[in-house]
């Protein structure tokens, strides 16, 4: 068998569906097995796409799309071969139905020049391409397809070709013949051939494919990287059909997997009391928040009109309580006159900052931290990124209501995310084996658990071949007496992240650093991009850890502000979380998923949505309120939960939910505390019915 292509050839599927195909293959594709296979596609659209738009991939002469839009389907046909688009389009007007067509390389012409659509079908169409293309393809489809969208995806089993596998056979019937020639290579895992057609008096015609044989368990790993959730696995066009190594064709009904979204989201706009996104969207900009009246109208819109909004989403006045170090740290670096220098800069010798860095870190930390332990980086927002590339090929296990950007990244490249609760975290780290472990201390509720605790996490993730990955961004308000650091001379699979900008209120400065053993730390380099920390922001942050704790005066403040602010939210009617005393915000569950909303978008109080949770009714104050983040959450017998409780939220996800009667569902906000006079009297304010 020869083949006659040259390097610079199109693709063989280009060429390879013409009419010399479709001759042989319509005596394969018959009308009883067309209708077979488009009742199927049928039934399980109407069962579980979202809507009854759908795009057929790779449509050839129309089969699916025909009958599909028979039944009431909008469709769209997409294929690569214009004889075939021909055939199609006559089959749909002999038919009377409406099917828009498209030619387009669906490996090649990305983005594909589509909308959306609620379902994507591929029948016999998938393997053309290698398989970094075929991921690309699927995730097009992520990108067309709604929200919970559906696609189908049909494929050959090889495991079954296997079994019959044949380097030569030949097709005849009346007019026609057909020599098919091919071969299989086990180690790319294609078959390669020919097909040699004859019709009637013509010439032979060779034509010449090159397909990527799956096993369904490849299909499956691609589906997730691409975004998906496989949902059921069906065999041989039969809705519910168990697939066994002898089934020749095998279907996927996949999800496209929701967006988590990124933490920048809350500054852009997204809704941060459920019944609004008008006011202020700026960031942390200090500027006088707008009037909750942009086009406002509604049973409240008297009331936005008259107030204006105080934004708990964060808390722009804690920086008065640090200024004086801040200012110090700045003072000393412009004193110095190497500002300018630090700008120019290129430490191509210390790439990642550690030998400037790990000496000012080990006071700091009070421990021996060696260059070979420190990574510093572009905030800790830029180490999360690179700890996503860890994480490949993953799976992520997360907390439900933990920070969702590392898992997001993840999930962009490939790793599936599996979302848990504490009292489920060690059967889900045996049940799951997950690359990476990504913890917040403290969470969300504000449990700044004890290093203790930390340490029984790491070692039993250690046993599960997984690096833990704890985000300390927020656990500065502590001290850096208070921090896990420590732990990772003794934890070869943990890795710590801080940052300057909770707290210190300097995150224009962009540094971040990552502590782990030196093992960790070179696997986090390999994939952290190098001097990523800019020489005078690093300059001015080192000054500033220098200066040791300065976080006194803050958790006086908090001390006196919190309580304050937690007592008049009770007296509102909702419930409140406090977590550590030292932490600048509370959160608030909704049992009702919209009664706070009401109650903060009233006073003209805007405040942030983490999402839904699960907690435990029936109790007040601070532990009823957290729900799960009491000792359900996995705290040890005689540990003291500290405020709060130990945990989190409990959240829906992959696992982690409990089912017990004691829980039930609901929303979770965070509320910065006001910590300025002025802020704080704002906000008494506007809960004067509850003094």
């Amino acid at each position: 068998m020869s083949d006659p292509r040259r390097p610079d050839d199109p693709p063989w599927y280009l060429t390879f569906f013409g009419e010399d195909f479709w001759a042989v293959a319509e005596h394969e594709y018959t009308p009883e097995r067309t209708a077979a296979e488009a009742g199927y596609l049928a039934a399980v659209l109407d069962t579980s796409a979202p809507g009854r738009r759908v795009l057929d991939l790779g449509c050839g002469t129309g089969r699916h799309a025909v009958a599909l839009a028979a039944r009431g389907f909008g469709v769209t046909g997409v294929d690569s071969g214009a004889w075939a688009l021909g055939r199609a389009e006559a089959a749909a007007e002999a038919a009377g139905v409406r099917v828009d067509w498209l030619r387009i390389d669906l490996l090649r012409e990305l983005p594909w020049p589509v909308g959306e659509f609620d379902a994507v079908v591929c029948v016999q169409s998938f393997g053309w391409g290698s398989d970094a293309r075929q991921l690309r393809m699927l995730q097009e489809v992520r990108r067309v397809l709604v929200p919970g969208g559906l696609l189908v995806l049909d494929h050959s089993n090889v495991l079954a070709i296997a079994g019959n596998y044949v380097p030569e056979a030949t097709f005849e019937t009346e007019g026609l013949r057909a020599d098919f020639r091919r071969t299989y290579r086990m180690a790319s895992g294609r078959s390669t051939g020919e097909i040699e057609v004859r019709r009637g008096d013509a010439e032979p015609v060779v034509i010449h494919d090159d397909v990527r044989m799956y096993q369904p368990a490849e299909v499956r790993d691609l589906l997730t990287r691409g975004g998906f959730t496989v949902e059921r696995v069906d065999a041989d066009f039969a809705v519910g059909g168990e697939p066994t190594p002898t089934t020749r064709y095998v279907q996927f009904v996949a999800r496209r997997r929701a967006d988590t979204p990124a933490a920048i989201t809350a500054w852009q706009g997204r809704r941060d009391t459920r019944a609004s996104t008008r006011g202020d969207t700026r960031a942390s900009t200090g500027g006088e928040a707008r009037p909750f009246t942009e086009g406002g109208t509604g049973p409240f819109a008297q009331d936005r009109a008259r107030t204006s909004t105080l934004d708990l989403r964060w808390s722009p006045d804690e920086f008065e309580f640090v200024r004086p170090w801040v200012d110090a740290a700045f003072k000393s670096a412009y004193d110095g006159g190497g500002l300018a220098e630090l700008s120019r800069a290129y430490p191509l010798s210390d790439p990642y900052s550690a030998e400037t860095a790990a000496p000012v870190l080990s006071r700091h930390f009070g421990l021996d931290l060696g260059p070979d332990m420190v990574t510093a980086g572009a905030g800790a927002t830029g180490l999360l990124y690179a700890c996503a590339a860890l994480a490949v090929p993953g799976p992520v296990l997360r907390l439900a209501g933990g920070h969702p950007d590392l898992p997001r990244w993840a999930t962009r490249l490939g790793a599936e995310t599996i979302t848990t609760r504490f009292e489920h975290l060690a059967a889900d780290l045996h049940r799951h084996t997950p690359s990476i472990l990504v913890l917040d201390r403290p969470t969300i509720t504000g449990d700044l658990f004890g290093r203790a605790r930390l340490e029984e996490i790491a070692d039993t993730a250690r046993a599960c071949g997984t690096t833990v990955v704890l985000d300390e961004a927020y656990a500065v308000y502590a001290g850096p007496g208070a921090s896990c650091v420590p732990a990772v001379s003794e934890h070869p699979n943990l890795i710590v992240l801080r940052s300057m900008s909770k707290g210190y209120c300097c995150g224009g400065l962009r540094v971040g650093f990552a502590f782990a053993a030196p093992e960790s730390t070179r696997r986090l380099r390999e994939v952290t991009p190098p001097l990523g920390a800019g020489g005078a922001g690093l300059d001015v942050a080192l000054r500033l850890l220098a200066q040791g704790d300065v976080f006194g005066a803050l958790r006086s403040r908090i001390a006196e502000a919190k309580p304050v602010v937690a007592r008049t939210l009770r007296r509102a009617g909702l419930r409140v979380t406090e977590g550590a005393g030292c932490l600048p915000w509370v959160t608030v569950v909704d049992a009702e998923r919209d009664a706070a909303s009401v109650v903060f978008e009233k006073r003209g109080v805007r405040v942030k949505e983490i999402g839904p949770v699960e907690f435990a009714h029936g109790a007040e104050g601070a532990a009823g309120a957290a729900g799960p983040a009491g000792a359900a959450f996995g705290g040890r017998p005689g540990e003291d939960p500290g405020p709060g409780g130990p945990g989190g939220p409990g959240g829906p996800g992959r696992s982690g939910r409990s089912g017990g009667s004691g829980l039930r569902d609901g929303l979770l906000y965070k509320i910065a505390v006001p910590l300025s006079e002025a802020r704080l009297t704002a906000f008494l304010d506007a809960f004067a019915d509850a003094r």
